[in-house]
């Protein structure tokens, strides 16, 4: 396989779904919009409560600052690893040794493989900010706003996606590397 001008022997068929995937990040948005607005037909359908109004304010509120936490963890996790990414990206070969298989990247490729992790770091972002708005609207209330957490289930199950996509980088770098 020759995805990044690098060969790589691949077992078995092409999945296309997966490479389209890979390729339009913006889209995750769009299937966590669809995850929520279906969770939010099922509850009206079944004269559910939306989202978590139903649920008590304690583990409400212990939810919504376990997903800000993960989401700030995970943006400076993600932060890091751009800025050794950096590094990898742009180690070059002593003069007379053999290029090394990042080397045989082009522009286009390194650019790609970068965006995949600046695309998930605002999304964490927004998780860690909604997370704690949707804390301090719903305060100590006997029943949550599901406004506020619809955004915030949103905004987590796109950045579950974007993670999905970074890993998926960093599979692939180390594939590349150790070729």
């Amino acid at each position: 396989m020759s995805l990044y001008e690098v060969d790589i022997e691949r077992t078995g068929r092409r999945r296309t779904l997966w490479r389209w995937f890979l390729l339009h990040p913006t889209a995750d948005f769009l299937w966590a919009l669809l995850a929520v607005l279906i969770w939010l037909g099922i509850s009206l359908l079944a004269g559910r409560p939306l989202m978590l109004e139903g649920v008590d304010a304690v583990t409400r509120r212990t939810l919504f600052q376990t997903l800000a936490t993960l989401a700030g963890a995970t943006a400076g996790l993600t932060l890091t690893s751009v800025s050794m990414l950096i590094n990898v990206l742009g180690k070059k070969a002593a003069p007379g040794q053999r290029e090394l298989p990042l080397e045989k990247l082009s522009a286009t490729h390194r650019r790609q493989i970068g965006e995949v992790f600046l695309f998930a770091i605002p999304g964490l972002g927004l998780l860690l900010v909604a997370g704690l708005v949707t804390m301090v609207l719903e305060g100590g209330g006997p029943t949550g706003l599901w406004l506020p957490e619809a955004v915030v289930f949103v905004l987590a199950f796109a950045s579950v996606l974007a993670l999905l996509r970074v890993a998926w980088a960093l599979r692939r770098v180390l594939a590349i590397a150790t070729a």
